[in-house]
């Protein structure tokens, strides 16, 4: 990759792995510390892309942000922001100052990259764009005394095309319905100018009825009150109509007019229908422009195709979360087998899930990676169905034959979920989750970094309630004497993981 990029932190650490990062993509970068410096080092390095923090010495983020855009040389700069802790409000805030994208601290290195590779990955299309507005601006230079206006017009058309491109790929990306309808609201608020955005969805496709899904800039609390039937006159008014409705106009029939004028009085200008294949996914209201001028011909258009992407990206995470919904069942349904073989250890998956999952958080993995965890640790034990239970449910001291079979239960486990596609990304974490930092574990005999931070996470959570719960030939430690032995075994166990477990029962989040 080639290009100039300009970094400004006041964190020279930031600066430095960030700086360090892009360098070794092929990047030339320069640095800055505070605002003053920032907007000098526009001028002389003259980069290509922007990384900004929103805090900064002497001018803040946000001002060096408008003043590097509202420079007609400078206008087209992508500007990343970052800031330490990303409130409602502020992904707004930096979409009005002109920036493309916030990213939250502690940021992920891979992530930036990744960001910034595919801003220059575009580089030839926007510059093939700025060239043909060169020549076009070259045109009408030659006397048309519009020059100025049409410029300006073709300028917004190609940003709300790449806009409504980008938007439209990441909205059928988006898993979950609550992340498709949040992502949505902030389009419309950041991108589109608009004061407030909500919107109603079914909450399956054979569902009657629309509630308040989410939204920004409305009371809440009046919304939450209300549902639309789907057989309701305002519906149906939508869909005779090609899915959108002037609240303010007076041509609608009388049996859609009392639900019309109740919206209109909440604020809403606007209903937009969102439909896949003829069926019914939701409406979204949206009120004035936040600049107070009309909305023309093209912003409708916009907004139309923003609600058929919005409908897909709905539809396709609802599937997605059915589909959740189906893997869970099942999983829930393996344990209870394991469970129900070996009565000694009721309640142990549950609680190393449990376990599991508040370290995964806690040590600030993904939301992808904790449920990679929250599925392996669920799983973990599920090779004791190829354990015999007499080995499994015994009293006395196993004999080395009987350890070699219950030893073989992490490899077994995991070749019960090979090929089952949904659990693929968890079958590391069945199978080493005896492995141990030394190499004394098994299967594999695993050391160090060979053993994934997962199956470190449920090595740790499965030893710690096996320590602290009664087994058929010992009383069950308590917590403090559980996590004395693990800090005992730091050879064996990641320390940092232990210190992470310290940290959850002193605060309380694990208990006794």
């Amino acid at each position: 990759m080639n290009g100039n990029i300009l970094v400004v932190d006041d964190d020279p650490n930031v600066v430095e792995i960030i700086s360090k990062s892009l360098d070794r993509e092929g990047y030339v970068t320069e640095s800055a510390y505070d605002g003053e410096d920032a907007l000098v080092k526009v001028e002389l390095f003259d980069p290509d892309l922007i990384i900004l923090d929103t805090v900064l010495p002497k001018i803040d983020g946000f001002q060096v942000c408008s003043r590097i855009l509202s420079n007609e040389k400078n206008c087209d700069i992508p500007i990343v922001m970052m800031s330490d802790d990303i409130l409602l409000d502020l992904p707004m805030e930096a979409f009005k100052y002109g920036a493309k994208e916030i990213i939250k601290k502690p940021f992920s290195v891979t992530e930036i990259v990744a960001k910034i590779n595919n801003y220059f990955l575009n580089a030839d299309a926007k510059k093939d764009i700025r060239e043909r507005n060169q020549f076009l601006e070259m045109e009408l230079q030659k006397g048309r005394s519009d020059y100025d206006s049409v410029s300006r017009e073709l300028k917004r058309k190609i940003l709300n095309l790449r806009t409504l491109s980008d938007l439209s790929q990441d909205l059928n990306k988006l898993q979950e319905p609550q992340e498709t309808i949040h992502v949505l609201s902030l389009t419309f608020i950041g991108h589109l100018g608009i004061s407030s955005v909500a919107i109603f969805n079914t909450e399956s496709l054979d569902t009657g009825k629309l509630t308040f899904a989410g939204g920004m800039g409305v009371q809440d609390n009046i919304l939450r009150t209300l549902s639309f039937s789907r057989d309701s006159k305002l519906i149906e008014y939508l869909i005779e109509n090609g899915g959108v409705v002037d609240l303010a106009a007076h041509n609608i029939p009388r049996e859609a007019m009392e639900e019309k004028k109740f919206l209109f009085n909440l604020g809403f200008k606007y209903c937009f229908l969102m439909v896949v294949k003829s069926n019914l996914v939701g409406i979204i209201l949206v009120g004035e422009k936040i600049n107070n001028q009309n909305y023309s011909e093209n912003d409708l258009e916009m907004f139309n195709f923003l609600c058929h992407s919005a409908a897909i990206g709905l539809a396709n995470s609802r599937l997605y979360s059915e589909l959740q919904s189906t893997y869970l069942s099942t999983i829930n349904v393996l344990v209870s087998t394991i469970e129900a073989k070996d009565p000694y250890t009721n309640g142990h998956t549950k609680r190393v899930a449990k376990y599991a999952n508040l370290l995964a958080e806690e040590i600030g993995l993904s939301k992808k990676e904790q449920e990679i965890v929250s599925f392996g640790a669920t799983l973990h034990d599920i090779g004791k169905l190829g354990v015999y239970e007499n080995i499994l449910n015994k009293s006395s001291e196993l004999t080395e034959k009987e350890w070699k079979v219950i030893k073989s239960h992490p490899e077994i486990g995991s070749n019960i979920i090979k090929g089952m596609k949904f659990l693929e990304s968890a079958r590391d974490l069945v199978r080493h989750h005896h492995e141990r930092l030394d190499g004394s574990g098994y299967p594999d005999g695993l050391e160090g970094d060979e053993i994934s931070i997962g199956a470190r996470i449920v090595a740790i959570a499965d030893s710690f309630d096996a320590m602290t719960s009664d087994r058929p030939y010992r009383k069950a430690l308590s917590y403090k004497e559980g996590i004395n032995q693990l800090m005992n075994q730091t050879d064996k166990f990641d320390k940092e993981i232990i210190q992470h477990l310290v940290n959850l029962v002193n605060s309380g989040r694990i208990h006794e």
